[in-house]
């Protein structure tokens, strides 16, 4: 399962209110992601969007949690 693994220094593509920003997660909190991409640095809220990391899709309300917290309880 993805959603077990650190996701800081993965390539992901995240669909958020019908925009999509590709690039690599270069920090997490509870609530958010911070995404680099090409323009610049990002930060996303995890509860209304859709990653996909790997091939695999993630639902955004499934991970909103602390990183440590969501790597122990998945």
């Amino acid at each position: 399962m993805i959603e077990k693994e650190e996701f800081i220094g993965k390539d992901v593509e995240i669909s958020y209110n019908g925009k999509k920003f590709k690039g690599k997660i270069v920090d997490e909190t509870r609530n958010t992601v911070h995404l680099k991409t090409q323009t610049g640095l990002k930060k996303i809220v995890k509860k209304n969007s859709t990653f996909q990391i790997k091939n695999e899709k993630i639902e955004g309300r499934k991970i909103n949690k602390r990183p440590e917290d969501r790597i122990k309880e998945c």
